[in-house]
């Protein structure tokens, strides 16, 4: 029988558990620890909801796995080959650095860091490790938002003309997101997956020009985000806006709307999940999309890419930490009310 991966999951909140189901599902990994400060969640009597119809699936009920209430004590754990890092976004910088400095694999959470200092921190240090890390932003593996990227790199349908993506849900539950120093308000914690997946397809923008107000975090909870690129012949018109100041019961929803030269895509996912496209002289498409949610592909591949022994994708990497840089700059764009520039070295 082939050695299997063993992984810690730190953190049982909603990404945690959602984990561990999707480890679950991975015949070649085996979660041999988990750690979190509630002892309900260790013991299984209490469990995290998540606002995306699949989340949130796994348990500890059954799992044959030590339990640890510091989530250092299971980094130190000699067992574990893989920590996979779900704590709160202002803990992830130190649990990310005692998990290099122990020669472990790792999987963080998105954001990849609080701030972009700590971000570029995690990024030296992975340059200097032998093991790899992946900063988890689900979109780039999301089977909606890959067709979406092969397309505009492919100019399967000419040149992408306009993108505009929204994220919308109520507040979440819970005391971390009630405190923007610690999750960053839905700017940092909701809209970077739009941020990000918009810095994968196009590159790191000019400069932005947000706006946006403060929500029940304490933070910037709604806002709205143009990214303007250098003028040419082809320069798309990319905006994005994320909230989660939606009144109790509204429910979660994505979508994009991506215009083409010769379609344009349309996605949601409210209660049901669909991408149409439209042709002129065509009647519009439904396209088929691949089962099965971000999160599970993501781990997957990381998963592959450690038992195969391929180096990690530093760029990736160094991406999710601009990302961080380019919400810091629409916050200060929100609020100075002005376009704000993102240099080379930002």
């Amino acid at each position: 029988m082939a050695k299997k991966l063993k992984v810690g999951v730190i953190g049982l909140g909603s990404m945690g558990s959602t984990h561990l189901d999707i480890y679950s599902l991975i015949s070649e990994v085996e979660v041999v620890a988990v750690a979190d400060p509630n002892k309900s969640r260790l013991d299984g009597s209490s469990r995290a909801e998540g606002n995306i119809s699949g989340q949130a699936k796994g348990s500890v009920s059954g799992l044959e796995a030590k339990q640890y209430l510091d989530g250092m004590d299971l980094i130190d754990d000699p067992d574990i080959e893989l920590v996979d890092i779900c704590v709160g976004t202002n803990l992830h910088f130190v649990f990310v650095e005692a998990a290099l400095a122990k020669g472990k694999h790792v999987l963080v959470e998105k954001p990849l860091a609080r701030t972009y200092d700590e971000a570029k921190k995690i990024v030296e240090l992975a340059l200097n490790s032998s093991t790899n890390i992946m900063s988890a932003m689900c979109l780039r593996y999301w089977p909606a938002w890959v067709w979406l990227k092969k397309v505009i790199d492919n100019k399967d349908y000419g040149e992408c003309l306009s993108l505009n993506c929204r994220r919308q849900t109520s507040h979440p539950s819970g005391t971390f997101y009630a405190n923007d120093d610690e999750c960053g308000g839905a700017l940092l914690d909701l809209h970077v997956h739009d941020t990000d997946f918009i810095n994968y397809c196009f590159g790191m923008p000019r400069a932005v020009f947000s706006q946006g107000y403060i929500g029940p975090s304490g933070g910037i909870d709604h806002v709205a985000t143009h990214y303007i690129y250098e003028q040419s012949k082809h320069t798309p018109l990319v905006t994005a806006e994320g909230t989660w100041t939606m009144q109790e019961g509204y429910g979660f929803n994505m979508s994009y709307t991506a215009n083409f030269e010769k379609a344009t895509a349309c996605y949601l996912l409210d209660n049901e999940e669909t991408l149409t496209l439209f042709r002129s002289g065509y009647e519009p498409e439904l396209i088929k999309l691949d089962e099965g949610m971000g999160y599970e592909f993501e781990i997957r591949s990381f998963v592959d890419d450690i038992l195969n022994h391929r180096r990690m994708n530093i760029n990736l990497l160094s991406q999710a930490a601009e990302s961080v840089a380019i919400i810091e700059a629409e916050m200060v764009s929100i609020k100075s009310c002005s376009v704000v520039a993102l240099g080379a070295g930002s």
